[in-house]
């Protein structure tokens, strides 16, 4: 394999708070290649959002990286970057931020701005980045919504975010993403509270302008049919940590740890008929002042535990088979990965 565009090594990235230090996200290491998608999946609060505001350097000021690095290779540069270690405010983050590393976030409505109309919002990225005329930024915001599927783009160009629907919104953000062609996409969810039809046509749209730009993807969802769809491996997040991670076709066949069966035990599958009810977790999602020692997932865990699960020490990521990794002292015997 190639030199990964973005490797991940041990983040740490902490809250501080008046009521004590939350560890949103606790010792990730993850890597992705060039033109491929990872998909990052867990509950709501396990950390996927943090992983990506931290590559962003996006903090809020109550949340600062204590430890770890994120080495991004820039174009036309051999040998990486540490995102951990550069001026979260300083002009080189700015470069690259929505240049070579950009974000679709969440919720459209709220990520783009109502008193600027689309055009504007994507031409302002386009002459920030590539220092052309406020014009040539017109031009170009007219090509990319074109692209992203928009039709009577140049006339769309004045209008402001209320005056469209939710998917073509969502397709606002994506061309706001990729107007200066990035090497890396993180897309945080990116088809929440659209129908399916909608989310069919956004995911598919995704794969095809990846295959344009030749960019990666790192996508952060719970949905693990969009998972299925789009990623060619996956890491699973729970409490701030990867609990497993492998190829997509591994994880939905020979999943290892409790938490990812537990995940796609209570998943209903198109086309396959259920013989009974579909099992949930039990359990909610430990307080994140009060994090159980050794593994957090051993309250809720169905399978059988050993003392060693409560390990002060934590649990290691231990490779089970090449490329695929488990964080459960159910692998003990496997080496570390």
């Amino acid at each position: 394999m190639s030199q990964p565009l973005l490797e991940i090594r041990n983040l740490r990235t902490h809250f501080f708070t008046p009521d004590g230090i939350v560890r949103a996200v606790d010792d990730v290491s993850l890597e992705i290649q060039p033109g491929e998608t990872l998909g990052l999946v867990g509950e709501s609060g396990c950390g996927k959002s943090m992983t990506a505001y931290s590559i962003m350097r996006l903090l809020p000021r109550s949340a600062r990286i204590v430890g770890g690095q994120i080495l991004f290779r820039r174009r036309g540069q051999t040998e990486p970057i540490d995102l951990a270690r550069v001026d979260p405010g300083g002009d080189l983050i700015r470069d690259i931020r929505g240049n070579e590393i950009a974000m679709v976030f969440q919720e459209p409505m709220t990520s783009l701005s109502p008193v600027h109309t689309i055009g504007d919002q994507i031409g302002e990225a386009i002459q920030l980045h590539q220092g052309v005329s406020r014009a040539v930024a017109r031009e170009r915001t007219v090509e990319i919504l074109e692209r992203v599927g928009f039709a009577a783009a140049r006339q769309r160009l004045d209008q402001y975010p209320h005056q469209l629907s939710g998917g073509l919104r969502q397709r606002a953000m994506i061309a706001m993403a990729l107007s200066c062609h990035p090497s890396l996409l993180i897309a945080d969810e990116p088809t929440t509270a659209l129908d399916v039809t909608i989310q069919a046509q956004i995911l598919e749209l995704m794969k095809d302008l990846q295959q344009q730009f030749h960019m990666a993807i790192l996508l952060i969802t719970h949905n693990l049919g969009v998972i299925a769809e789009m990623a060619s491996r996956v890491a699973v997040m729970y409490m701030g940590k990867i609990v497993e991670s492998g190829d997509t076709r591994t994880i939905f066949h020979r999943p290892l740890h409790p938490y990812t069966v537990g995940l796609l035990r209570s998943t209903p599958r198109p086309g396959v008929r259920a013989e009974g009810d579909l099992t949930p977790i039990p359990g909610s999602v430990p307080d994140p002042f009060a994090v159980p020692s050794g593994c957090a997932f051993y309250p809720r865990c169905r399978a059988r535990t050993r003392p060693s699960c409560r390990s002060p020490e934590g649990i290691p990521l231990r490779e089970v088979e090449p490329g695929h990794f488990v964080r459960c002292t159910l692998y003990d015997d496997a080496r570390p990965g």
